[in-house]
């Protein structure tokens, strides 16, 4: 079996591959950049599975699943991820991936999510502790795409008459969108989810 991984951190991505080749696995490439393990990819397509990470620079491994599973739908994807967070992962099988890990995953956990990749069955890995972190990734993760579609609208000052027309959607659903959005950035009002979006920069879709 032969797989590559994907981590913009170098020592976890190295320390995966000397697991991998203790359970037979023969890993072809370990690429920090998503972008240059996509060309790789792209041009080889010789690999059976692929191990990535979520969050990385240039390109997520969301949009990096979508782009392998349209070349290859059956080519297997791994996600194994620092977020312990039921809407990334949501996010993440509906991108492409198969199985959907945490970093805190023994090699018994990865070995059975092999396993199971191939019998097209989910792998449920028990639960690590609770997932605390808060930065730009989780903050935006923890709304829909119709809510940071509406998001951005906020930012450009529009009324929620505007953004309705914008979106094509009634201002009653745009003004229901909006007290979500607050009410998940725990946000008082409607500066405080404009300061909010700008402190994690939230106004990319």
């Amino acid at each position: 079996m032969r797989a590559i991984i994907i981590d913009d951190h170098k020592i976890f991505g190295e320390g995966l591959s000397m697991i991998l080749e203790k359970i037979d696995i023969s890993v072809v490439r370990v690429f920090q950049d998503p972008k240059e393990a996509w060309l790789y990819f792209h041009k080889f397509q010789n690999i059976d599975i692929i191990f990535t990470d979520i969050n990385m620079p240039e390109m997520n491994g969301f949009k990096l699943c979508e782009k392998i599973k349209h070349i290859n739908s059956s080519i297997k994807i791994i996600v194994l991820s620092m977020y312990d967070d039921k809407r990334i992962k949501k996010q993440a099988l509906q991108s492409g991936a198969d199985i959907y890990l945490t970093k805190t995953a023994s090699k018994g956990d990865i070995q059975k999510a092999v396993k199971n990749c191939f019998l097209n069955k989910d792998f449920a890995q028990k639960k690590s502790q609770p997932n605390l972190i808060k930065d730009k990734f989780t903050m935006k993760y923890k709304l829909t795409k119709r809510e940071r579609e509406i998001l951005v609208q906020i930012l450009d000052e529009k009324s929620n008459q505007e953004i309705a027309e914008v979106l094509q959607i009634s201002k009653r659903t745009v003004e229901t969108h909006r007290k979500n959005i607050q009410l998940k950035l725990k946000a008082k009002n409607s500066v405080g989810i404009v300061k909010i979006a700008l402190q994690y920069d939230l106004g990319v879709i």
